[in-house]
């Protein structure tokens, strides 16, 4: 399936570590099996909250064996690429679909400025990349430092037949997305996929500007899959009282530096991963966060959502 085409939701998975900060394969192999059996429409691995940065060249190039032979095809995986080495980038992204993954997420090189740099930047990987290689563009500026204007970002796209996707998350978010929307509004035969992040933050009004889907680590995907079906059988509020359910935890994952470490202790509370350790830098959760975190999915239990 071509990224341009997906729409739902995509489970941005993070990387399960032992105590050892070792990769834990059987973590992983749970997780993933999870996710299948969720039905959400793709998975997005080594990305920013897969601790991708984090994994030597040996360990991205296993993990990814690992997740798509456990996946086998049924299910699109598209593989964080993103680094400041062009020629790692390339290399990791024909690895990745060699070995099947749909396509690839880059974001723009750090220390790019404007426009032009950055398009100039996404040509030169896909004239070094095959063209049958989808690519996602990710546009957020917190982690790649990099920001991108909407003209500049939907022309790139029009240019650049590879890039299939965005996930715009830049902040303030709404006013970007709605622009972007309309920038394809009459060459459909050019949109890419539009998918949003930050962590769900604004997902209930970002579906109503005509996002295409959500592509969130959020540990409950499950719900995120409720609220995006009620919104597209078009029950709005119904698809708001959901998702304000989940809206403390939501919240308290998107804490920058906390929510992944606050993620990975949800994970674990769910029989998902053994173990919510962090490779350095990372945040250890303190006992109080630990305890707020029981009491939200206490709540969440009983809401029965």
């Amino acid at each position: 399936m071509m990224l341009r085409h997906l729409k739902g939701i995509i489970v941005v998975v993070p990387t399960p570590f032992d105590e050892e900060k070792r990769i834990d394969d059987a973590s992983v192999d749970r997780m993933v099996d999870h996710y299948l059996a969720l039905d959400v429409q793709a998975l997005t691995i080594m990305g920013v909250m897969g601790e991708g940065a984090k994994l030597s060249a040996r360990e991205a190039s296993d993990l990814m064996k690992r997740i798509l032979s456990r996946v086998q095809g049924r299910m699109p995986v598209i593989v964080g690429a993103s680094n400041p080495d062009d020629d790692v980038t390339v290399a990791m992204a024909e690895e990745a679909v060699s070995l099947g993954a749909a396509g690839v997420m880059i974001a723009p090189k750090r220390g790019l400025v404007g426009d032009d740099a950055v398009g100039s930047y996404f040509e030169g990987i896909c004239r070094r990349l095959d063209p049958a290689i989808p690519i996602c563009v990710q546009d957020y500026p917190p982690a790649s430092g990099v920001t991108l204007g909407v003209d500049g970002l939907a022309q790139m796209c029009r240019s650049l037949p590879q890039l299939e996707m965005i996930k715009l998350e830049d902040m303030p978010n709404l006013a970007k997305l709605t622009s972007l929307v309309r920038q394809f509004s009459e060459r459909a035969d050019t949109r890419p996929a539009i998918f949003v992040g930050n962590n769900a933050l604004f997902v209930d009004l970002e579906l109503g500007r005509g996002a295409d889907g959500i592509m969130s680590g959020f540990a409950f995907p499950e719900a995120l899959q409720k609220v995006y079906r009620r919104h597209m059988a078009g029950d709005a509020d119904q698809a708001a009282d959901i998702y304000r359910a989940y809206l403390p935890l939501i919240r308290y994952e998107s804490q920058p530096g906390v929510g992944l470490a606050a993620r990975k202790y949800v994970l674990q509370r769910k029989g998902l991963i053994a173990c919510p350790v962090l490779r350095d830098p990372g945040y250890d959760l303190t006992p109080e966060d630990r305890a707020e975190i029981d009491r939200m999915l206490r709540q969440l239990d009983r809401a029965q959502v």
